[in-house]
Order: C-alpha cells, then structure tokens, then sequence
C-alpha cells in the first residue's frame, strides 16, 4: 500500500512549519514553471524556441532559476529520451554514425567515461572526461547541459572543440543544423555532438578556476579564462615542443583573459601558455597531461575502468516523468511515488520543488542537511538508485520511481535486510565512522556517510585514492578527512569481511 506524505509528518511540524529545522524551503524564490512532454525532437525544439527551458541534469537549470530566472516551462530531456520509441531516443544514445561517433545531448559524463564503444574509439576522450566536476556531476550532469549553459567554467567544451566535434541542432520543423562547438548559442535544442573517429586529446587544468585547455592534433581550444570557448590553431614539433612565440602570437587576437578574484588576467595569460605546454608534450609522447614524463595513454583494449568511475547504472536513463503530473492553476504540480528507505512513499508537490524538501518536510526526515544549495557542500547527498544525488538541485520529480534512501535507513532492521544491501551497507559505514570517531559538529556526516556507503556497495577494496576522490564532492570544515578515510577503509574491511564469511550463492 503506498503511504501518503500527509502520514509521515508530525502535525505540530504541519502546522507551523516554522519552527522545525527539519524544513527547507529550497524552492521557494523559484517562478512557477510547467513541464512539456514532447511527443518528437521537433515538438521539444519547438518548446525550446518559444522560451521553455532545456532540462538534462538540472543543476544549472536549478540554479538559475534560484537566482530569479524565469522559465514558462522545462523540457525535461533525459526524461523524453527514456526509451519513447520516438526520435527523442537519440538523445541518450551513444553510436556510430556517419563515420563518427554520435553523443547524445542527454548523455550523462559517468556514462561517456565508461561507455564500451567511447573506450573502444576514442579511449582519449573516456580519459579527459574523467577529470569532469565531482562524483555527484559526473553522475547527473550531461553533455548538452554542459555545453549549453554556455558556462565558460565548464570542461565540455574546451575538450570537444579540441577533438573537432561538430554539434547537431534540430529546428521546431524537425530540420538539422551543425556548427562548432565555439559557434554555439543559447535558444536552440541540442541533439548531440560527433566527433571524428581519428584524433586524441589531452586535456587538463588549473587547480584553481583560472584556466582549462584541451590539445587536439591540430588546435588547442581555452575554458575558463575567456567568455567563453576560445580554439587557436597550434604545431607541434615532434618532440611536443610550441613555439612560445608563435603561440603567443595566436592569443593575442583573443584578447585580455579574465581579470576577476579567482587570477588576474596577466596571471590567467601564462597560465594558459604552461598548460598548452604541459599538453603538446604529452600530446606528442602519446600519454596525458597528468601521466608524468613517462608511459602512454592506454589502449582501447587495455584501457582499465578506473577504480574511482561512477557507475553510470539506471540513473542514467533518468526516470520516467510521473504520469499522473498535471498543470494545477499557473504552477505545474506532479503526483510523486518512489520508494523512500524501503518504503512506497507518494506526495502531491509542486514542479518547483527539490528532493531535499520532500524529504524533509513531507516525509519529516532531518538528517538530510542542507547546506550551501549549489549542488557544491555535500551536506544534503542522498542515494537514489544507490548513487549520491545533490536532494538540494534534483527536482523531486526527476525521481519517480526510484529508490531513494537516506541516512535514516541505517535505522531499517538489520533482521531483515541482507548483509550486502545498501542498508546494511550504510550502518557498516556508520558504525567505522563511531568508531573512528569520523565526525565533529556532525552537520556534513550524513551526507559522508552516503557517499561513502555508495562506492563501498560498489566496491568494497578501494584504494586511497579512490576514497579521496569520492570525497572530494564532500566538503568537511571540521575533520581534515583524515579519520574519515580511515573510517571508510575500515568499513570497507569489514564488508569484505562479511563478504567472505557470507558468499553470495552460486548462479
């Protein structure tokens, strides 16, 4: 039987919502908006021209509406692109197509970094887009939201437009239309990208946000420092030598940097020309820009998913729009069912309205924070589908029909759950992190915890460098990491443990 949301809050809570920190307004401050449901590629660009917005990941959408944008109603791509029968499928597909390898714009970063046929053509490309944002961005951020924010931060870009990726638009008639990636502009519905089969790049970054270039056989192409993309024609020499001069002839025409709080715009300017530097030579030696002076880039066939990748798993179809959503008044409203720590949960909510609100006010579970609600702090991560999800940018109706759990279902009864479920797996994360004493004011640990709990139900020998990097998506003021690594290490041993004692039956 599904439980509805009115059941599952305290009636001192619903009627004074005030009063409780267990409530997030997190869609508050956000204009009504309605969600489209395209039937076609042509349907959907038709709704992007006359002024609905483009949704893929929904981060950037999230934000900019925060910040007083005003969208009459969101496509919702990687919904439209789940399996419709209809042309919208190309959207989430990735395949060889006029002698180039097609990305769909709805395709998300996890799964072009461990997609078989990108690994097997362009093993250059799976091993750029492994430096993209964190677990959590590489998890629900896409392609076409990448390119399209037009966000001169972002490393799409400067990575394809090194590669000569050609972007494919579709117009409200249903007709084609290409250009580069640096010829991009806002208000037209992106399809996907191609990218030549022959070529690498090499790509890589300042530590701060100052400056990101990617090196193709040919140019080199600029994020970060710019407005946006820049691409310079660019020779190597053999042995991965540039021309300083030469090169610094062919930035001149782009002007002055950035000049703002991150770099001055002298600074941004030679940091450009050491990494340019830094990237012919690998270019030029066959490895990447952060492989050290020795060894090659792999292989398509040896080419190992690192140990660190995000499962791309279900999560990257996207779940389907619930199908009972419905235009209430001016403001779009859905009809929500998803399975919450285990249990059928159901709410009417607004489309405006994030996961980390239904959590909290309508299902009245607390430990799911919320903190800097940018996607950035970690604070509000839960699990849906058993991967770390931003509650804080993820509209809840991305979610229907998902498994969603919570720091709350460590409390589920272990008499029930199996050894090696997620559940389980959560409180063997939260016992280390007692134990270790992981934890301070204990405002970030849920969200720790369930990152933790993510990668260890997917492998539970990581090394080091793998719990640091699932991390790095998680930000702690209080701890310094160094017990909470230590904590995750020792719930890693302790499933491993379990695992050997309790051997999953034979096939």
């Amino acid at each position: 039987m599904w439980r509805h949301a009115a059941m599952t809050v305290e009636p001192e809570l619903a009627a004074d919502p005030s009063r409780s920190g267990l409530i997030s307004r997190s869609h508050l401050g956000i204009e009504p908006f309605a969600l489209a449901r395209p039937a076609s590629l042509a349907d959907a660009a038709a709704n992007v021209v006359s002024g609905a917005w483009a949704h893929a990941g929904g981060i950037d959408v999230a934000q900019r509406l925060r910040d007083g944008g005003q969208a009459p109603a969101l496509v919702p791509l990687r919904q439209a692109g789940r399996g419709s029968g209809s042309d919208l499928d190309v959207l989430t597909d990735i395949s060889l197509r006029d002698g180039a390898l097609f990305i769909g714009a709805a395709v998300t970063h996890a799964r072009i970094e461990s997609d078989a046929l990108v690994r097997a053509h362009r093993p250059d490309l799976a091993a750029a887009w492994r430096t993209i944002g964190n677990v959590r961005i590489r998890i629900a951020g896409t392609v076409g939201g990448n390119l399209m924010s037009l966000n001169p931060g972002y490393d799409a870009a400067p990575i394809l437009a090194a590669a000569g990726a050609e972007l494919v638009f579709v117009d409200s008639d249903g007709g084609e239309q290409r250009c580069s990636v640096a010829d991009r502009v806002a208000g037209r519905l992106l399809v996907g990208c191609q990218v030549p089969l022959e070529g690498r790049v090499v790509f890589d970054r300042s530590l701060k946000p100052v400056a990101s270039v990617a090196v193709g056989d040919r140019h080199a192409a600029i994020g970060c420092a710019y407005r946006d993309v820049e691409v310079i024609e660019l020779d190597i020499g053999a042995d991965g030598t540039v021309d300083l001069d030469v090169l610094r002839a062919g930035l001149d025409p782009l002007g002055e940097p950035l000049d703002n709080a991150d770099a001055s715009s002298g600074y941004r300017r030679r940091v450009i020309e050491v990494l340019i530097e830094r990237c012919a030579q690998a270019h030029a030696r066959g490895g990447s820009a952060s492989a050290g002076s020795g060894g090659g880039e792999p292989s398509a066939t040896d080419l190992p998913r690192r140990p660190n990748a995000v499962p791309a798993g279900p999560r990257d179809q996207a779940a389907a729009l619930p199908d009972d959503s419905h235009a209430a008044g001016d403001a779009g409203s859905v009809e929500l069912r998803l399975h919450l720590n285990g249990e059928p949960f159901e709410a009417a909510a607004p489309a405006s309205e994030m996961l980390v609100e239904t959590i909290r006010s309508r299902a009245g579970l607390g430990g799911t924070r919320v903190g800097c609600d940018q996607a950035v702090c970690g604070a509000c991560t839960v699990l849906v589908d058993g991967l770390p999800t931003a509650s804080c940018s993820t509209f809840a109706w991305q979610t229907a029909g998902c498994d969603i759990h919570t720091i709350e279902a460590a409390n589920e009864s272990p008499s029930v759950e199996p050894a090696g479920s997620l559940p389980a797996v959560i409180r063997a994360v939260q016992q280390t992190f007692a134990t270790a004493s992981a934890f301070q004011c204990g405002y970030c640990t849920p969200g720790l915890i369930l990152t933790a709990s993510s990668l260890l139900a997917h492998n539970h020998e990581p090394d080091r460098s793998t719990i640091v990097d699932w991390l790095d998506s998680n930000i702690c003021r209080c701890t310094g990491y160094l017990m909470v690594i230590e904590a995750i290490e020792a719930a890693g041993a302790a499933l491993r443990s379990r695992s050997d004692a309790h051997p999953e039956p034979a096939p």
